[in-house]
């Protein structure tokens, strides 16, 4: 899938553009913009990749063109309205097995992103103890947050692979089990049976 830039946006990149000082060639002079941070994302420097000069003064990263390009394969596939429903369907069925479980979640519900589900690490409950346990026990990852909100949340991912009925399912059966081992008496089985009906 080629990527393409009107003359406009070019001639903006171009005004980002420096060149290293040990690999710059007779005639090469820095733009006056901001320097481009990001060697991957650089287009200023890609644009001569792709340019008669045919400059490649580093490797590339490959498998990252390999995988971006099976990503968008994929999308493809799935087609974008239906990934975007899986992964609407997937943050509904996980918010509500949470709920369910006694949990209460982070945030405006009405505003929540359908990737990733925000919920309030219970009372009593030692937050990292139960990230550890259900990494440990289950292979499965759940977040903590950053700042004032570190400790206080976790945040459970249903994106991409993991925006699956059975993901979904399993995160939440592990989940009760880890509370309840850390003292917090979530209601057996009400986790997975809230997130059945939303799959339904």
């Amino acid at each position: 899938v080629p990527v393409t830039l009107s003359d406009r946006a070019a001639a903006v990149i171009r005004e980002r553009r420096h060149v290293e000082r040990g690999i710059r060639a007779e005639g090469d002079e820095d733009a006056g913009g901001e320097r481009i941070r990001s060697n991957y994302f650089d287009l200023a420097m890609i644009m001569d990749y792709w340019s008669e000069a045919r400059l490649n003064h580093h490797t590339e990263a490959t498998s990252m063109l390999y995988g971006a390009r099976e990503c968008a394969r994929i999308a493809l596939e799935e087609g974008i309205d239906n990934a975007v429903e899986r992964h609407r369907v997937a943050g509904e069925a996980l918010a509500a097995g949470l709920a369910a479980m006694g949990l209460r979640l982070f945030g405006d519900q009405a505003h929540r992103m359908h990737n990733v589900v925000g919920v309030y690490i219970p009372d009593g409950v030692d937050g990292e103890a139960v990230r550890g346990r259900m990494l440990t026990d289950f292979a499965i990852e759940i977040g903590t947050s950053f700042g004032p909100l570190h400790g206080v949340i976790w945040r459970i991912g249903t994106m991409g692979y993991n925006a699956r009925r059975d993901a979904v399912l399993t995160t939440l059966a592990c989940l009760e089990q880890c509370l309840r081992r850390e003292g917090f008496a979530a209601p057996a089985g009400e986790a997975v049976a809230a997130a059945l009906d939303v799959f339904a």
